[in-house]
This record gives C-alpha cells, structure tokens and sequence, in this order.
C-alpha cells in the first residue's frame, strides 16, 4: 500500500478503478460500487486526492461480479489461493457445478488450479482463516494442500488413529510440528503418504497405523521416525535402476584405455564393485534365511 501510494503521489492513478452504480441506492448524489480498485481508491483518499479516474460499467449479478473479478486479477494479478478458492465456492453455488473443465473456462484459472482450490475448501474455517490472515501471520496454502496428500487417504479410508482424535485435532498436531520445527518442510508429507502406500503393498497397514498413532500422540515425533520396513523399498529400487542404467551405459561407452590411466576411477570403481559383491551376498543370506524360517514353520 505505501508503494502504491507513493506512486500515486508521484504519478497519479495510472489504472482507472472500475465501478458500477448500484441500482437500490440511485439517489441524486450516485453512489458507487468499486468492483476493481479498491486499494488505489483508499491510497486516492489518505492523498485527499479530489477525483480518482473510474470507468463505470453496468450493475453485473453475482455470477459475472466473480467472472469480472476473476479476468481482471488474471491479467494484472493473482490472488492468493485461499481467497481464490472462496470465490470459486461462490461461482460453484451459483452455476451449480463443479465441473473442472467448465470453471476452468469461465474462470481462465487452470484445472490443477482449480483442484488446489477445492482441496482448500475441505478445510475447516479455522484453518481457512489461518490462510486469510494478514501476510505476518498467514499460513500459506502450500501446507495445506502437501497435508492432503496423506489427509486425504485418512479420511477417506477411515485411519483409526485420524478417526479417534477427529480431522480438525489431526490437522492441529500437523501444523504445531510444522511450526514447532518438527516437520522442517511441507514436502515432508509426501514421504508419509510414500510411506503408507508402501505399507499397503507389503501388508503391513496395521503396523503403519500404530507408527501414524505414536507420530500423533508424541510432539517430538519426525515423519522420519516413521518408518516401516520395506515400505520405501519400490521408490528407493526405481532410483537405484535409473543410476545403475545410467552408469552401465557411461561404463560402455568409456574407452578401455581411459581408464586404465585414471586411478580415482579405478579404485572409486572397485569400491563399487566390493559394495554391490557385499550388499548382494547379505541380500542371499537373508533370503535363504527367510525360505529356510518358512519351511520349518510349515
């Protein structure tokens, strides 16, 4: 706003406002509703300022006030995303829709967009307005929307743990280890998310419901401390395939006397070499293990 006024003091309204003259209060002095402007119309009025440049326009219904709005902060400027996602909750009710592809058009906002906004939405008021405070003590969007992502699944597939202590609870904790530092980034929810589907894939969902219960009931508790036991192994194996894909295709294109004339090389490669030798053997062992524990069970 100081910005803004200054450049006015120095400038002048370079943008006119828009306004539409309210058809239930025409009186002989015309009243006027700003529909864009309203921060140049209250800089033009701490500069005591006699006129501000308008351009009036006709008296739109709900519906085109939110689409006007909408076009207007696209070209010049964005909102944030909680105050977009109320506008879009309005537009939602009037039109009676919900469809992306169709708000999306009207709108000009994206359907990725779109989505963020609607996760938004799910929120409760109390958070809402975390997002809608003043930018010292607003909470950005982007915690919410990388909480969802295990948010989600909790809600939707009734997490035992999520369930007993209730969203609004579960979403408090959250964000008190975010802000107490527990939670260093909101990225950081992925990782939980990864590490619940890896649960599922190996059969152990109970054992990740009571890692989630601990992770709730204690302050000090990391996502990292959140660990289940072959749970991250498919990502982590997808990420060792592309390196070793990589290196085979470096290691068949090098010449044969290029390295042998490079000792770092040579020995970074044995190393390598000793490694995989070593990591293999252990991964027979403990399967031969494993089979062998199977069959005196049976």
């Amino acid at each position: 706003m100081q910005i803004l006024e200054e450049s006015i003091q120095k400038l002048g309204i370079l943008v006119p406002i828009t306004v539409y003259e309210e058809g239930r209060r025409r009186t002989t002095d015309k009243s006027y509703v700003i529909l864009d402007g309203e921060r140049r119309w209250r800089c033009a009025n701490d500069l005591r300022l006699k006129t501000v440049p308008a351009i009036v326009v006709e008296e739109p219904d709900e519906t085109q006030n939110i689409l006007t709005m909408f076009h207007i902060h696209n070209v010049r400027e964005g909102w944030q995303l909680m105050p977009t996602a109320l506008k879009l909750q309005t537009l939602m009710k009037s039109l009676e829709t919900h469809n992306e592809r169709k708000l999306a058009e009207l709108t000009k906002l994206s359907i990725a967009q779109i989505r963020r906004c609607k996760i938004l939405l799910t929120y409760p008021k109390t958070f809402q307005n975390l997002m809608l405070a003043p930018q010292s003590e607003r909470m950005k969007a982007d915690f919410f929307i990388e909480l969802q992502r295990i948010r989600g699944p909790a809600l939707d597939e009734r997490f035992p743990p999520w369930i007993e202590l209730g969203d609004t609870k579960c979403i408090r904790i959250m964000l008190d280890k975010y802000l107490n530092g527990v939670i260093q980034a909101v990225t950081d929810f992925r990782r939980l998310a990864e590490i619940y589907r890896g649960s599922e894939r190996i059969g152990k969902r109970g054992q990740f419901m009571k890692r989630l219960a601990a992770f709730l009931s204690d302050p000090a508790m990391t996502i990292y401390d959140v660990q289940i036991r072959g749970a991250n192994f498919a990502r982590e194996a997808k990420e060792i395939a592309r390196s070793v894909k990589r290196l085979v295709t470096q290691l068949e294109a090098l010449d044969l006397g290029d390295i042998s004339s490079d000792e770092e090389v040579i020995s970074e490669l044995k190393k390598l070499r000793d490694l995989i030798e070593e990591r293999l053997e252990a991964a027979w062992l403990v399967g031969a293990h494993d089979g062998q524990t199977g069959s005196n069970r049976g």
